[in-house]
């Protein structure tokens, strides 16, 4: 066991080296699997709006195939990066706006109002719609442009 833990396959395969490699394998073989599942998908959609019998479908989904896996080896190679993976980086790299902030306090307002109207409505009592205009009046003025 002692001489197992010192082997050299067990280092290299413990190397960040290796694992990323791994990972990247992986990666690539969900992604070469999306393109499988999209192509099933798109073929069953045309056979839903058109008349298309099975032997076109026999024929015809390996050409579909090959030429979406050609496209990614394409689009893999000559690093061309698509729409999701664009915008992945621009939320995965963007900072926080005050219209961020804005929203998320606003949530948290609407969040306040429906747990004390909740309370209310567990202790029978009825909900003061003037300390909710109050909280609002509050947020308002906390938001409102000072060009108007």
């Amino acid at each position: 066991m002692l001489r197992l833990k010192k082997s050299n396959v067990i280092k290299r395969v413990r190397s960040a080296n290796f694992i990323g490699r791994q990972l990247s394998r992986l990666k690539l073989g969900q992604s070469y699997y999306s393109i499988a599942v999209s192509t099933v998908s798109a073929i069953s959609l045309i056979s839903l709006a058109f008349d298309i019998t099975i032997w076109m479908l026999i024929i015809v989904f390996p050409i579909l195939l090959l030429s979406t896996f050609i496209i990614g080896y394409f689009m893999d190679i000559y690093n061309i990066n698509t729409m999701d993976r664009l915008k992945a980086d621009e939320v995965g790299n963007r900072y926080l706006t005050t219209g961020d902030l804005k929203n998320q306090e606003f949530q948290l307002l609407q969040t306040e109002i429906v747990l004390e109207a909740l309370k209310a409505m567990q202790e029978d009592h009825k909900l003061d719609p003037g300390d909710l205009l109050k909280k609002y009046d509050l947020y308002f003025r906390k938001w409102k442009s000072p060009y108007n």
